[in-house]
């Protein structure tokens, strides 16, 4: 009889662990850690919503693939349980409690790296424009997602309007941005 699996687990950068799916089924239901904390799975971090959604590891012991039972069968079968539990409890049958459903695990990727697929690259064209006609109001950096920096143009603007100064300094803030910005709110580059 093989050792069950251990894994290491990851919350805001500090590792803890080893530990093996018992245990970590037993911290989830004392709630000590939560479904986004991440777990070390073929060197990849990965969070333990993703790997219990995904199927058990084929040299994972069958004592390590009754451990994916007891979180459902326990959110099942709480009387306490709040939330969503009580739709899970009538629509589920006693044999999707034992038998959940596996699916293969989703492919992951650096959110730094990734690009949205239907989000389509801004264009620094009409950034600048914007920046050159509208910058005073900060509607360029809408434009680009820069939401903290359009708001704060936008207050400059009215706060020295109304002080008798005129839009100058965020008009002018405006056109220096208009030239010097290259990236959107996102970190994708401006084509």
């Amino acid at each position: 009889m093989s050792e069950p699996q251990e894994y290491k687990l990851r919350w805001r950068g500090r590792e803890t662990g080893p530990y093996t799916l018992a245990e970590i089924c037993r911290k989830l239901d004392d709630h000590e850690i939560g479904m986004g904390h991440e777990i070390l799975r073929q060197n990849h971090w990965i969070t333990l919503d993703e790997f219990f959604a995904s199927p058990p590891e084929p040299s994972a012991p069958p004592a390590a693939q009754t451990a994916y039972e007891a979180p459902i069968a326990t959110i099942l079968s709480s009387p306490t349980a709040s939330g969503p539990a009580p739709a899970l409890r009538e629509k589920s049958s006693p044999q999707r409690a034992k038998a959940p459903v596996l699916r293969p695990p989703e492919p992951t990727r650096d959110r730094a790296d990734s690009q949205a697929p239907d989000v389509q690259p801004r264009r620094r064209l009409v950034f600048a424009l914007l920046g050159v006609f509208l910058g005073f109001l900060g509607v360029h950096n809408y434009y680009a997602r820069q939401w903290l920096t359009g708001l704060l143009q936008l207050l400059l603007s009215i706060a020295t309007f109304l002080m008798g100064f005129g839009i100058i300094a965020s008009w002018a803030w405006a056109m220096v941005e208009a030239v010097v910005v290259r990236k959107d709110g996102d970190g994708n580059d401006m084509i």
